[in-house]
């Protein structure tokens, strides 16, 4: 059990663990969500960012989806509607989403020696290797995002290190503009927040 945003989430073993960095995005990614709107998270692990949503904005839709059977297994326990397959794949939705939220694996592949000693030992690697320079999934979150969210929809992802610069070509050329990262109180990276833009298909 964890406890996430002042609610107790039941981990699986083997799931990545929900971290306490990541209540910030939920809480900016519900204060984006209209009450009758529709959520997808992506990604979704334990359900921590979904089971939030579905907390603070009830009659709003969500969904949370996962390539690991365990994590999305999890995810339903916690009361969030899940789907298991690779991002938004098992979903046949278009331009209808207000926010899609993602906590997907960022870290650079040769630093993730430097994860802690428990995590190494405790959570899946996939949960947590990006690649090379740690966006390899995120890229792909963020052109599975622009499907599925309407013009004006919010993408909310987590990141670190200088990897707001390093996507921001790529949230361009995909179709997202006002841009804004944010930044934890020791200065560090925590998160980005880009709009679909409108007028687009």
């Amino acid at each position: 059990m964890v406890e996430f945003g002042g609610r107790t989430l039941h981990v699986a073993p083997g799931v990545y663990v929900p971290r306490a960095q990541t209540e910030a995005l939920a809480r900016r990614a519900a204060s984006l969500l209209p009450p009758h709107g529709r959520a997808v998270d992506l990604c979704t692990g334990a359900g921590a960012v979904a089971a939030h949503l579905m907390t603070e904005v009830p009659t709003a839709r969500v969904i949370g989806i996962d390539i690991d059977r365990r994590a999305a297994s999890c995810a339903s326990r916690n009361g969030v509607a899940t789907a298991v397959g690779d991002l938004a794949e098992p979903l046949r939705l278009d331009a209808v989403c207000d926010v899609v939220t993602a906590v997907a694996p960022y870290v650079p592949t040769g630093e993730l020696r430097l994860l802690p000693a428990d995590v190494q030992r405790h959570e899946p690697r996939v949960a947590h290797d990006g690649g090379a320079d740690g966006l390899d999934l995120v890229r792909r979150v963020v052109a599975a995002a622009r499907r599925l969210l309407r013009p004006g929809g919010w993408l909310l992802i987590e990141v670190g290190g200088d990897q707001d610069e390093a996507l921001a070509p790529t949230l361009a050329t995909t179709g997202f503009d006002r841009v804004t990262p944010w930044w934890d109180e020791d200065g560090d990276l925590r998160g980005i927040a880009a709009r679909s833009r409108e007028g687009e298909p």
